[in-house]
């Protein structure tokens, strides 16, 4: 997801409210508590979809307002902006926001990079004759946002396979944007997510799986949802109520029994081919909150300079939330 956190906060503010005019989904019936909360159409954000539509959130007493928007730092603008209350984040914009005292806290944790469904690949043309992270050396690489938690993982995987990632240009583009722009030869490569690998997968090869690089191929965090600081101080036992569930929904979803309902849901959440949707493994998602499922990306980014110091993954969550 595409994340800034470079702009004045009431240029935030303006973008949020405005954003808020995209499209929002259908609230569960009223209920005791009412909770405004940002998401982006693509299957790492999809747990509060999953919350919604299986009445998860309803059975919890909460009345969650889901508002989907363009991207994460849409959502990010709009917490910030106090047109939100919670939302969709990766864990790198995530760690960037606590560096610099953002007041932002994690929720809940989310999707999780698994070897059975690796969310993202590193994507060269079939004809390019690219095959080793040697390969990629003096090329141009595209990344969704530059000097963030899917940059980080790129250079740990070239690191890790030989390359040397300070003779590759990046820059930054769009993932739907990528396969055209490899086919086209504007790019060499680029770092592509779900849906839009196995969308393009017959123009474009996978050069190996990123993330794999970040922790010695263990699960780790590369979405999560982040609250108000202030919210989650006014409104602690309504914030322990939605992680509880969104992790509820998290166990729905990894269940095989329910992926094949999963994926027809996702189809009309991310507005995909249901066609795509089935062509690729279902993510996992984190069922309980861990420190340990973000330690990896604090680390990696640090060790890039992407952010200038490491620190305590414990730390980015609310009191008693972890």
């Amino acid at each position: 997801m595409q994340e800034s956190f470079g702009m004045k906060r009431s240029t935030m503010i303006a973008i949020s409210t405005a954003a808020l005019g995209a499209s929002t989904l259908p609230a569960q019936a009223q209920s005791a508590d009412t909770v405004r909360m940002g998401v982006v159409g693509v299957e790492e954000a999809a747990l509060p979809y999953y919350a919604q539509e299986k009445g998860i959130f309803k059975a919890a007493g909460l009345n969650v307002q889901l508002t989907v928007l363009p991207n994460g730092g849409s959502v990010t603008q709009g917490i910030l902006g106090n047109a939100l209350d919670v939302g969709v984040t990766n864990s790198g914009s995530m760690s960037a926001a606590y560096i610099q005292g953002l007041p932002l806290q994690m929720l809940a944790c989310g999707a999780v990079f698994s070897p059975r469904s690796p969310i993202s690949h590193l994507a060269v043309g079939k004809d390019s004759g690219l095959t080793t992270a040697k390969d990629l050396n003096g090329k141009t690489f595209a990344v969704s946002t530059l000097h963030d938690m899917i940059q980080g993982t790129v250079l740990a995987w070239i690191d890790q396979n030989g390359g040397d990632w300070k003779t590759i240009k990046f820059i930054e583009m769009p993932p739907p944007q990528m396969a055209g722009a490899i086919v086209a030869k504007r790019i060499d490569g680029g770092a592509i997510v779900e849906p839009f690998f196995t969308a393009s997968r017959n123009d474009i090869s996978n050069l190996g799986y990123n993330y794999s690089a970040v922790n010695g191929n263990k699960p780790f965090q590369t979405l999560g949802i982040a609250a108000s600081k202030d919210w989650l101080a006014k409104n602690a036992a309504t914030g322990k109520r939605l992680a509880a569930a969104i992790h509820d929904a998290a166990k729905w979803a990894n269940n095989p029994k329910n992926f094949a309902e999963a994926a027809t849901m996702l189809a009309t959440f991310t507005k995909v081919d249901p066609a795509i949707i089935a062509g690729y493994p279902r993510l996992s998602f984190a069922e309980s909150n861990s420190a340990g499922l973000i330690q990896p990306v604090v680390d990696m980014l640090a060790k890039y300079t992407f952010l200038a110091h490491g620190f305590s993954a414990a730390d980015l969550f609310g009191p008693g939330l972890v």
